[in-house]
């Protein structure tokens, strides 16, 4: 089975200008993800997919694979879906580029639940919510997860909410997606739904087409990296990595 990581990696962030080619300990952002994707065997190929020149030059500086993508795309998945286009694979993992912290064990656990339990059209990465600030926080996805792990509904909001019981974890996504050919193909080719339109999550243009999406749930560390305060969270976390430069 072929499978391939992507990297989508958009140097025009609009909350933080140029993310991929931050410096943390005297390495771009994007190289301390790209080089723990290489750990993991299973890949076929690690493809970092990019609108920037900047970004495809610091990558051939640093030996990285690199696509250069349409500077029209949306999100990460549209990215990978044009990646697709182009490589024919059998799985694609959607590796976020602002996870400097995911390691190559949970990305692995994307690709087992692929094979003990494939009929879903995508499968994400989902840990349990620890900080209840994040609950609160609107720029945290909330996943409703059911008892077979499949993913009902994901919000902004706090969902569900805990009327009957107070009994109940909330959880998150980790940056970190599997997709089918099938689902990159149905994910170009469809309409934004009004309720991806609201929320501004592009996983719902499947749901909304009663698309099934797995949830692997982790006990994962990742720091997704959109803030200033959440940059220094992981420069110190990462302080003792090989790399570091004081």
């Amino acid at each position: 089975m072929k499978i391939i990581a992507v990297i989508p990696a958009r140097y025009g962030s609009s909350r933080l200008h140029g993310k991929p080619l931050i410096d943390i300990n005297g390495k771009p952002m994007l190289w301390w993800v790209y080089q723990e994707a290489k750990k993991v065997a299973e890949y076929f190929d690690v493809i970092v997919a990019t609108e920037s020149e900047k970004v495809v030059k610091i990558c051939e500086e640093y030996g990285m694979k690199v696509i250069l993508t349409s500077n029209n795309h949306e999100t990460g998945t549209d990215r990978v879906a044009e990646v697709a286009q182009k490589i024919e694979a059998d799985l694609y993992i959607s590796v976020f580029g602002d996870e400097p912290l995911l390691k190559a064990e949970d990305q692995r656990a994307l690709i087992e639940a692929y094979l003990s339990k494939n009929d879903a059209e995508a499968i994400m990465l989902a840990r349990k919510i620890t900080n209840p600030v994040e609950v609160a926080n609107p720029a945290t996805v909330k996943l409703a997860i059911n008892d077979e792990g499949y993913l009902i509904f994901m919000s902004r909001e706090a969902i569900p909410h805990p009327k009957a019981t107070a009994d109940y974890y909330y959880y998150k996504h980790v940056g970190c997606y599997a997709f089918k050919k099938s689902a990159l193909d149905f994910f170009l080719g469809t309409e934004l739904g009004n309720i991806e339109k609201a929320e501004g999550n592009e996983l719902m243009r499947l749901l909304e087409n009663h698309r099934k999406i797995l949830t692997v749930l982790i006990d994962s560390d990742s720091i997704s990296v959109d803030t200033e305060k959440e940059l220094f969270q992981v420069r110190q976390l990462m302080s003792g990595k090989e790399g570091y430069i004081s």
